[in-house]
């Protein structure tokens, strides 16, 4: 499991758009397109490489109604689907 201090660096190489409120993010081949939910977008915004896990989590805690546990188990399930790959990479 990650640190609450990493923070999470979307790939460069890929091209995202925000289309009504989700993120639809096109690997770099070409061959595959992810459509994020509203929850999932939210971290995909603040996944910029200058905010950790902590802070993203207590960002998602103020934007929707859920709780800290909740909020975690998410980010991290989140971070280590895109980790895996290779949308998102997770820096200490």
């Amino acid at each position: 499991m990650e640190s609450k201090a990493s923070k999470p660096l979307r790939a460069e190489d890929l091209v995202w758009r925000k289309i009504d409120g989700e993120i639809v993010i096109l690997t770099e081949d070409g061959r595959k397109i992810h459509t994020l939910n509203s929850v999932g977008s939210a971290i995909w915004e603040l996944a910029d490489g200058s905010k950790n896990l902590s802070e993203i989590e207590e960002t998602i805690c103020e934007r929707f109604d859920v709780t800290p546990e909740q909020a975690e188990n998410d980010i991290t399930e989140f971070c280590r689907e895109l980790s895996e790959k290779n949308i998102l990479q997770m820096n200490d």
